[in-house]
């Protein structure tokens, strides 16, 4: 099944919709379909660990307060919310403890994408074939939305160059032909949906430099939007036909025109980018990963964390601005959400010792945040750019972590591929492990195995029995 643009008058957004509205899951490779279900199933952990956290109690108490429609069950809320109003909380626990996945330079799909199908799912009682299809859709589009905006000579996104929060901007266009298809629409209400998205899209990165919780809200934000759109579209609202080549389209508004079309639309159904997807051993930014990976090796070679008289973390530069600069700031993070974004936070709970599969949810509190032992420690730590990660990058987020013991020794500890990517996946029990990890965190364990049981068998389910196992929270 090939979607390109064959006709000149033919728009990038009538393509997709095309797409969009054909696809179906007979068409899904089945390396695809599996990509799907691990990815939800990573999402709901993500979701259900983070339903305590201030932000996810607050979201949902202003939610509630707002009324509607009972349409979509949401997690840690006693009532269910219109559907919009429940991806949106979704999202926000999806992204609030940066456990979710990754596609390198910049990009988190599933937790838009999830949360959409899960809560218009639910609404129009969406079998689970057809989930399956629409979160292969939803993470596909929105890679390629986010990829048609790389930028080579640079080697990373200019969505990140400009501050743009790509996942956001991308999931709620992506999401809105997601929802669109779930709500029964056809390719001409899907095109419209989508150029409906593009006047909703936003998000800024600024919070991952000067603090700040609202980066979580966005990925939640994308997702309301994009239901929105959707519906706007079902009730006759017309968007634009070029919503993402026209002259004040999407890629002029967010890039100054800057994309790649064939990126975008040439080969959809035949060449499936989902398949670079990475899943996140570490509940941190993506771009702390290999540091971790490094001191992880380094403590088991022995080394303690008194013995560092100094360390150098060496990254690529387009990392740097994320997890190193500046690094008065990253060396004395304020709270646990700004330590997950922190190179020597990192490395020095790496070094002292985590819980999960290395570093775990339960080593980023505020706590241990003002620990003296990390404290200390984090001021012993540089982070530098590096040419030997820049060589890499974005294939892998790679560092070089270098050590001056107090006896005067060197270790270096490089880290060129990422656990957890396509080079170097985690194992099933691994995902497992994570899933129930987070998953006990909202729900008692023999939930938590009917809800994994669930997705797993996800072909022969519905988004109703998903829904039903959310509810005693």
């Amino acid at each position: 099944m090939t979607t390109i643009l064959t006709e000149p008058e033919q728009s990038l957004s009538s393509a997709i919709a095309q797409f969009a509205h054909e696809l179906s899951i007979r068409r899904l490779p089945a390396a695809v379909i599996a990509i799907a279900r691990q990815h939800l199933l990573d999402t709901v952990g993500c979701c259900l660990a983070a339903k305590d956290l201030d932000t996810s109690q607050a979201l949902g108490a202003w939610l509630v307060s707002e009324g509607g429609a009972e349409q979509a069950t949401a997690i840690g809320v006693g009532r269910r919310l219109p559907a919009a109003r429940a991806a949106f909380l979704h999202g926000l626990l999806a992204r609030s403890l940066e456990y979710d996945d990754m596609a390198m330079p910049d990009l988190h799909p599933s937790g838009v994408i999830a949360p959409i199908v899960l809560a218009v799912g639910e609404w129009q009682d969406t079998a689970g074939t057809e989930l399956l299809t629409a979160i292969a859709l939803g993470l596909e589009l929105c890679l390629r939305i986010g990829r048609a905006g790389y930028d080579a000579p640079t080697r990373t996104s200019r969505f990140l160059q400009r501050g743009q929060d790509a996942s956001a901007i991308c999931g709620a266009v992506a999401g809105a032909a997601v929802a669109a298809r779930l709500l029964g629409l056809g390719a001409d209400r899907i095109a419209d949906a989508i150029g409906i998205a593009v006047s909703l899209a936003s998000g800024s990165l600024e919070a991952n430099r000067s603090g700040g919780t609202i980066k979580r809200f966005q990925s939640g934000w994308a997702a309301k939007s994009a239901i929105q759109a959707a519906c706007l579209a079902k009730a006759g609202v017309d968007g634009p036909a070029q919503a993402f080549e026209g002259r004040y389209g999407f890629y002029r508004c967010f890039l100054d025109g800057a994309f790649d079309p064939a990126v975008l639309a040439v080969g959809l159904g035949e060449h499936w980018e989902v398949g670079s997807l990475r899943f996140k051993p570490y509940p941190s930014n993506y771009y702390t990963h290999a540091g971790i990976d490094a001191a992880l090796a380094l403590s088991r070679r022995g080394v303690k964390p008194e013995q560092v008289q100094s360390a150098e973390l060496a990254v690529a530069t387009p990392m740097l601005r994320t997890m190193g600069e500046p690094l008065v700031r990253k060396r004395a993070p304020r709270s646990a959400y700004e330590a997950k974004f922190s190179g020597p936070y990192t490395v020095a709970s790496a070094l002292i010792g985590g819980t999960g599969l290395g570093l775990g949810i339960d080593d980023f509190t505020d706590l241990l945040v003002r620990e003296p032992r990390r404290v200390a420690l984090m001021q012993r730590i540089t982070v530098v750019a590096d040419p030997r990660c820049d060589a890499v990058f974005p294939d892998q987020a790679p560092a070089v972590l270098t050590v001056v013991t107090t006896g005067g020794d060197q270790l270096i500890e490089a880290v060129m591929v990422n656990r957890g990517g396509p080079d170097k996946p985690l194992e099933e029990g691994e995902l497992v492990a994570k899933f129930d990890d987070c998953a006990e965190r909202g729900l008692p364990p023999h939930i938590v195995r009917s809800l994994r049981t669930a997705i797993e068998d996800l072909p022969s389910g519905s988004a109703a029995r998903l829904a039903q196992l959310f509810r005693p929270i």
